[in-house]
């Protein structure tokens, strides 16, 4: 979603008094990053579609660091956003940016063309047109650091989750792309694990999905897995050590592994079991 846009290799001494740019800022990830790295020192722009919300996180990024703010936007508005990276260049200068993202559950033949349009305008246009609007005054100042969330299903294949797999193995791979790209410069891809809500309470639930006992127990499922906080931390490292990819959760890491080395068999076998 969230995913983070940030500037430069940036030690912990370096996020002290850097700006960070954060989408989907309300909840969640997005608003357990906002707060932790305004802790560090940072200052915090605080963005989201619920303008309340981002606000309130502000107002806790304000009692955590030096200073934020926030303000209403959506992802993918590119517009909106073109005008908030001029607002921010002339105002503050250094630029981060974390991404939102939403949730889809379904099986292939269940998704509509409207489906499609709204999760990928969210989880991959989004990603695009902040590394897009942000990236270039970034590189004009020689130092920057882009972290863009993805998912542990970027690489886990389960058969109700394809366009959301979709998505956010595009953002993995554009992610990796861009590392190669802007090569004086960090990129990150987080791929949590399964992790609480609210992505459950942004998540679209298709065809046999959509019954409410399948909804309750994959509400269970996320209710059991990693807190935002832990995600929040594993940006925040990112950035300090530069890291390409980082998987966030034993899952996450067992499934990058099996990715990486066991056969498209035995991947497929991974896939039909209930991970999500």
């Amino acid at each position: 979603m969230f995913d983070t846009d940030g500037s430069g290799v940036m030690a912990r001494s370096d996020i002290d008094g850097a700006l960070a740019l954060v989408t989907g800022a309300g909840s969640g990830i997005g608003e357990q990053t906002a707060i932790a790295l305004a802790s560090r020192g940072a200052r915090v722009l605080c963005t989201g579609r619920n303008a309340e919300a981002a606000e309130k996180t502000a107002a806790t990024c304000r009692e955590a660091g030096p200073q934020a703010a926030s303000y209403r936007l959506d992802v993918t508005d590119r517009r909106g956003m073109e005008v908030l990276a001029a607002q921010v260049a002339a105002e503050h200068g250094d630029v981060d940016i974390n991404n939102a993202g939403v949730g889809m559950s379904g099986r292939f033949t269940d998704v509509t063309a409207d489906d499609w349009e709204w999760i990928r305008s969210v989880n991959l246009d989004g990603v695009v047109n902040g590394c897009a609007v942000f990236a270039p005054g970034m590189l004009a100042r020689g130092r920057g650091h882009i972290v863009n969330l993805s998912s542990r299903l970027a690489y886990l294949y389960p058969r109700t989750e394809p366009v959301y797999v979709a998505t956010k193995a595009a953002v993995l791979a554009l992610s990796r792309s861009l590392r190669v790209d802007f090569a004086q410069h960090g990129v990150t891809a987080i791929c949590p694990g399964i992790t609480n809500p609210p992505i459950v309470d942004k998540t679209r639930y298709l065809g046999s999905q959509a019954d409410e006992k399948v909804r309750a127990r994959s509400k269970r499922l996320f209710n059991r897995g990693h807190t935002p906080t832990k995600v929040a931390t594993a940006i925040v490292q990112a950035i300090e050590r530069d890291r390409s990819v980082v998987p966030v959760g034993f899952e996450a890491w067992l499934g990058w592994w099996f990715n990486r080395y066991l056969s498209l068999r035995a991947q497929q076998a991974i896939g039909k079991l209930p991970l999500s």
